[in-house]
C-alpha cells in the first residue's frame, strides 16, 4: 500500500473553466463572417445570432456583476415595470383656466334631456332692452351664437328653435330641407313670453304643455323633457348667474311668484342673472331703475353671463 497523500484533483489556475458567455464575448475579436463560419451557421442562423451577440453585455459588465454582493442584488428579481405617462385630471384653478372655452364647449353631455328654456320680462318696445327683461336678453344673445332660428311666434309666445335646415341641390337649383335633427346637446327650444313680467306664468304654463307634447310626438310617448326659466335677479352683481329650483323663495320677485302659482307640481329650474340694484331702496327708484334702459356697458355684463347660463343648462339637462 502506497504512503502517498491523496492528493484531490484541483484545477490548475492556468486553465480556467469554459465559460459558455465568456467564450462568445471573447471571439468578438474575430470577424463576424469567421465566427458563423466556425459554428456552421447558413445567412438567417447568422443574423439572429449576430442580434444575440450584440445583447450580450461587455466584459465591464460581466466583471461587475461578478462580483456585486448578492445581498444588494438578489437573484431572480423581476424587472422594474415602465413608468407610463399619465394625465391629471383632477381639477386645477391654474390648469383649467388655461383650457380654451371652445373645446370644453364642445364637449358632449352624458345622457342630456331635452329643454325648454323660457325666459320672462316685459313685451314689446317700451321694455325692450331693459334690466327687467335680462332673461330675454341673455337667450336671445345665446340662440344667436349657436345660429338658432329667429325667433318668431309659436307655443303662445315667441320661439327659436336650432337651425336644422340645410340646401339641397336640385335641376330647379338649390333649395332649404329640413334636415338631422340636433344633436343632444343642442336640444333645447328657446322661448320668450309675450305677457307683463306679473302674470308671466300663465304663458309658460301653456308652452311647457304644448312644447312637453310636441316632443313627445316627434320622440316617444315617456320622453321626459326639462323646463327651465330665466329670469333677472336685483340685489346679484351684474352678469352673475344663480341656478335654484323651483321652491326656493321668489324673493320680491313678482314673475317668479306667478310661476310657482301656475305650475303648481311640477319640477322645473330657475337660472336668474345679476342686475345689481341702486343705492335707494325706494320702491320708486327700484322701479326705474329696473325698467330703465341700460346702457352700453350694462348690455355688455348681461352679455357676458351668456357663457354661465349655458353651462347651468348643460348641467340642468344632465341632472
Amino acid at each position: 500500500m502506497s504512503n502517498a497523500p491523496t492528493r484531490a484533483h484541483v484545477p490548475s489556475p492556468t486553465t480556467p473553466t469554459a465559460d459558455p458567455e465568456i467564450v462568445a464575448i471573447t471571439t468578438e475579436h474575430l470577424s463576424n463572417d469567421a465566427v458563423d463560419r466556425r459554428a456552421g451557421l447558413n445567412k438567417r442562423e447568422r443574423r439572429k445570432q449576430r442580434r444575440t451577440q450584440h445583447s450580450l453585455p461587455t466584459p465591464d459588465e460581466t466583471s461587475s456583476e461578478t462580483d456585486s454582493s448578492a445581498a444588494t442584488k438578489p437573484p431572480n428579481n423581476p424587472p422594474k415595470a415602465r413608468k407610463s405617462r399619465q394625465i391629471n385630471t383632477t381639477a386645477d384653478p391654474d390648469t383649467a383656466a388655461s383650457i380654451p372655452q371652445s373645446l370644453i364647449a364642445v364637449m358632449p353631455p352624458a345622457n342630456p334631456l331635452p329643454l325648454l328654456v323660457c325666459s320672462i320680462g316685459n313685451p314689446g318696445a317700451t321694455y325692450a332692452n331693459t334690466l327687467h327683461s335680462a332673461g330675454h336678453i341673455v337667450t336671445s344673445f345665446i340662440a344667436e351664437r349657436k345660429v338658432y332660428q329667429p325667433f318668431s311666434k309659436g307655443l303662445s309666445g315667441l320661439v327659436s328653435r336650432p337651425d336644422d335646415t340645410r340646401l339641397s341641390f336640385s335641376l330647379t337649383g338649390f333649395k332649404k330641407v329640413q334636415g338631422a335633427p340636433p344633436g343632444p346637446e343642442d336640444d333645447w327650444t328657446f322661448w320668450q313670453s309675450l305677457s307683463l313680467m306679473n302674470v308671466s306664468g300663465v304663458g309658460v304654463k301653456k308652452a311647457y304643455a304644448a312644447w312637453l307634447a310636441e316632443l313627445r310626438r316627434r320622440t316617444s310617448p315617456t320622453q321626459e323633457g326639462r323646463l327651465v326659466v330665466v329670469h333677472d335677479e336685483l340685489e346679484s352683481a351684474l352678469g352673475k348667474v344663480s341656478v335654484r329650483e323651483s321652491g326656493a323663495s321668489a324673493r320680491g320677485h313678482n314673475g317668479l311668484k306667478s310661476c310657482q302659482q301656475q305650475l303648481g307640481g311640477v319640477k322645473w329650474w330657475r337660472v336668474g342673472v345679476g342686475i345689481g340694484r341702486p343705492e335707494s331702496r325706494d320702491p320708486n327708484v327700484v322701479s326705474r331703475y329696473v325698467l330703465g334702459k341700460i346702457s352700453s356697458q350694462e348690455r355688455n355684463g348681461l352679455e357676458r353671463a351668456a357663457s354661465g347660463v349655458v353651462d347651468a343648462l348643460r348641467a340642468i339637462a344632465e341632472k
